[in-house]
């Protein structure tokens, strides 16, 4: 069957090549423009009109054949196989029932014959014709399918998308043309894949559809392979799914995309106060991008930028020349000192069914988040980002609103995350350790990792694996490295063990339970933070598993935790797409339940001596519990620890200042203000003298060290009624007597060079946030110089100081 969906809607053009034609006259040679023909190239390859050659017998395509793939090349003979068009599918033997987003045109045989056993394989074979013009314009086909419960494409012989397919490529090779697979998850799901042209020939090609149902009582079958559009080999590269991921430390981000174009990539970045019109400057920084074929058939990217610096604005973007990406923002922070995160469980978009409303609520939660927590460091999600592991337009969804390309995420693999590599394609995570929590499959994501954020410790297991070996061998080898220059370590995996909503009582949670609090507790960790049961509980704390104190009462504002006592915190639905009642409401280890049917998102705050965890609604509940309402707020700090044999402890209490704010104060030293820069001496193109400004004072003695700097500004030079333009001052600032975590400003450079010299504002010396209280005093060398024609005389200029906090 030779198919091509008609030529309407987008079409892709070849750009005109200009030719050159010779022509003699009048014994001279004239040259004529020309122009060739532009290639057409159709909207789709395969529509709704397509026919399609399709098996549901139960019948394995490929049977006495050594090459089990056999079906899904040319030279396969169809032809005793049924036909028909898209949509196909059944719901209960029926062709109604799946929905008025899911018509079925073709109605297949869900059961295999004489039993209510549902068909594990249907198999399906098209055809589509490509001309050799066409061909040399593709760069590739972009492929949309809906399917339920599982599918593999083929393009003359060869995979080039595989969508909930684990267990067909983990079973025997001679039994994947017939094999259950997928999962049961409501609704058809829809991905995009991509045909690269390389699969391609000019003339006929055959495309070939495997589809999967889940188990032999499936109550659904359906498949529709909506589009197959041919992208000009000279089209821009599309980019996609950008994200910002946390580093290793806070002196890294990594950044994660995904592209049609098997092409090489960078991400590059400058300080966002380098970028001139929105143009990136010669120096920025370009980073060289790995990765390979996505899951979905598109290319997915990385890259980490390293060597970040505190308290700077960056942009960024990623792709190629002629194919970039938007332009990004993201700001870094002190690298040390006090910080909050944002911890959100379980946006699962798709999961209520309506991909489109949970995508809205993902959206408002980080909006409200945001705006509430501007300064937030962190975004950390607990897992399950999306409802079918392989769903592209899930994925896209998730990654939609712009602080996922702002503020670095923490993910968690989730157990709808886990089952294909769309989770580790996405999530550039740093210091995997593959092999702790390793995936189930080859086409499953898993891992352990772990990173340093100031000074806390935050590791991340892949739950989804009950190795609890391996689970406690990383951790203790993280800990053991990197545990002691920590002041805080933070723990997260997605199964909540500590949790009374639907998940409290399974098997593999009791597991877990059994499995994992012991070592927790022996190695340190202040607070672990789970998902998975779409419903807010807080623990007491905990410590080997049984309540540290009985006798602690529920819903205290502040615990103080022993060694080896936990704080555990299991997050609701940050998107609304599911909720769970509660279950367990006498659960002995929780200290605080809620279960409101809102949204909900928890705001971290990490001082040296507490953390505080505040969990509010980013959706009101009623008039009393409006948006952004508290649900529960508990501050964890430490008891002292108690003094061994022959030690004493020492106790100290320095008062606030007597409840004194402190002060800044900055004046100019000496009581002259004119600084006599002499008489300028001849520099062949030019005058010059020099000096120096009478150094300024400055002392903050502010307890919070706030931001402070002077800056200063000179007029013109002037004589009676003669002049010349202050810009040819400039200067090079220096610390005179260095304090208070006082920074001497830039050089400025005589505009006489080029440039605005000081006649712009510029900074003497500044002092950046949480700076030390002191004294420094701020002195600056002059450089003047004075055009040739500048008529002779004593000029006077006025240096203005503005010192500003």
């Amino acid at each position: 069957m030779k198919n091509r969906a008609p030529s309407h809607g987008r079409r892709l053009l070849r750009p005109a090549a200009a030719t050159l034609g010779l022509v003699l006259a009048a014994g001279s040679l004239t040259f004529v423009a020309g122009s060739a023909a532009a290639v057409d190239l159709p909207a789709s390859y395969v529509g709704p009109a397509t026919t399609w050659r399709y098996s549901d017998t139960n019948t394995d395509p490929a049977a006495g054949a050594a090459n089990r793939l056999v079906w899904t090349g040319a030279a396969y003979d169809d032809s005793a196989w049924k036909s028909g068009t898209g949509a196909f599918g059944a719901k209960n033997g029926q062709p109604t029932g799946l929905g008025a987003a899911f018509p079925v045109t073709t109605l297949l045989s869900q059961y295999v014959p004489g039993t209510t056993t549902g068909v594990p394989t249907f198999h399906f074979r098209s055809t589509f014709d490509v001309a050799a013009d066409e061909l040399a314009e593709i760069g590739a086909l972009t492929g949309t399918i809906t399917y339920d419960d599982a599918v593999q494409v083929f393009v003359n012989g060869t995979k080039v998308a595989g969508f909930a397919d684990a267990r067909v490529e983990a079973a025997p090779e001679a039994q994947r043309n017939l094999t259950y697979a997928g999962v049961s998850a409501g609704d058809p799901a829809t991905s995009t894949f991509t045909v690269p042209a390389s699969a391609l020939t000019a003339g006929t090609n055959t495309i070939a559809v495997a589809l999967h149902q889940d188990r032999a009582t499936s109550s659904d079958i359906y498949l529709d392979v909506k589009e197959l559009a041919p992208v000009s080999a000279n089209a821009p590269a599309r980019i996609s799914d950008v994200v910002l991921h946390v580093g290793a430390d806070e002196t890294q981000r990594n950044v994660a995309w995904y592209t049609d174009r098997d092409m090489a990539q960078v991400a590059q970045i400058a300080k966002a106060s380098d970028l001139v019109d929105g143009r990136f400057p010669a120096a920025a920084a370009t980073v060289e991008a790995t990765g390979g074929t996505a899951t979905s058939g598109e290319q997915h990217r990385r890259a980490t930028f390293s060597g970040l610096q505190e308290n700077t604005e960056y942009a960024y973007r990623v792709g190629a020349e002629g194919s970039w990406s938007p332009t990004y923002r993201f700001r870094t922070q002190a690298f040390d000192g006090d910080f909050e995160f944002l911890f959100v469980g379980d946006p699962q978009i798709g999961a209520s069914g309506n991909a489109a409303s949970d995508s809205a609520g993902w959206a408002d939660t980080l909006k409200v988040a945001t705006a509430a927590y501007p300064d937030a460091e962190l975004l950390f999600s607990a897992g399950d980002q999306v409802e079918h592991a392989n769903s592209e337009p899930q994925y896209d969804a998730f990654l939609a609103p712009e602080q996922l390309r702002s503020l670095p995420l923490v993910a968690t693999n989730g157990n709808h995350d886990v089952g294909s590599k769309a989770y580790e394609q996405h999530f550039p995570v740093p210091n995997l350790d593959p092999a702790a929590g390793a995936a189930g499959s080859a086409t499953a994501s898993g891992g352990n990792y772990w990173f340093r954020h100031k000074d806390v410790l935050f590791v991340n297991i892949n739950s989804n694996s009950r190795d609890h070996a391996s689970h406690e061998a990383f951790l203790r080898k993280v800990v053991a490295e990197q545990g002691g220059s920590a002041r805080w370590k933070v723990l997260a995996f997605h199964h909540s063990i500590y949790s009374v909503a639907a998940h409290t009582a399974d098997r593999d949670i009791l597991e877990r339970r059994a499995a994992l609090p012991s070592v927790i507790s022996e190695l340190g960790f202040d607070t672990v933070l789970m998902g998975h049961d779409h419903s807010y509980t807080r623990s007491y704390l905990i410590k080997d598993g049984e309540l540290a104190d009985p006798t602690e009462v529920a819903g205290q504002a502040q615990v103080t935790a022993d060694d080896g006592e936990v704080l555990y915190v299991t997050a609701n639905s940050a998107s609304g797409s599911k909720y769970y009642g509660v279950r367990a409401p006498d659960a002995s280890f929780a200290s605080v339940i809620n279960q409101e049917n809102v949204r909900n998102y928890s705001a971290v705050t990490v001082t040296d001596d507490a953390l505080t965890i505040t969990t509010r609604r980013s959706q009101a509940k009623d008039g009393a519990r409006p948006v952004d309402s508290v649900v529960d707020e508990v501050t964890l700090t430490r008891a002292a620890a108690a003094p061994g044999e022959g030690e004493q402890l020492l106790q100290v209490t320095v008062p606030d200042d007597a409840g004194e704010p402190g002060e800044f104060v900055w004046n100019i030293d000496g009581t002259n203000g004119l600084v006599d820069l002499g008489t300028a001496e001849d520099r062949g193109d030019h005058r010059a003298a020099t000096g120096a400004i009478h150094p300024v004072r400055v002392t903050d003695t502010r307890a919070a060290g706030p931001v402070w700097s002077v800056s200063a500004q000179v007029s013109d030079f002037t004589r009676d009624g003669a002049s010349f333009a202050g810009k040819h001052l400039g200067w090079t600032p220096r610390l005179v007597e260095a304090g208070g975590g006082a920074v001497a400003g830039d050089r400025v450079r005589s505009g006489f060079d080029g440039g605005d010299g000081l006649s712009a504002s510029s900074t003497l010396g500044h002092a950046p946030a949480t700076h030390e209280r002191g004294s420094a005093l701020l002195g600056a060398d002059l450089e003047l110089k004075i055009p040739v024609d500048v008529p002779d005389g004593t000029y006077r200029a006025t240096l203005t100081l503005t010192a500003l906090s």
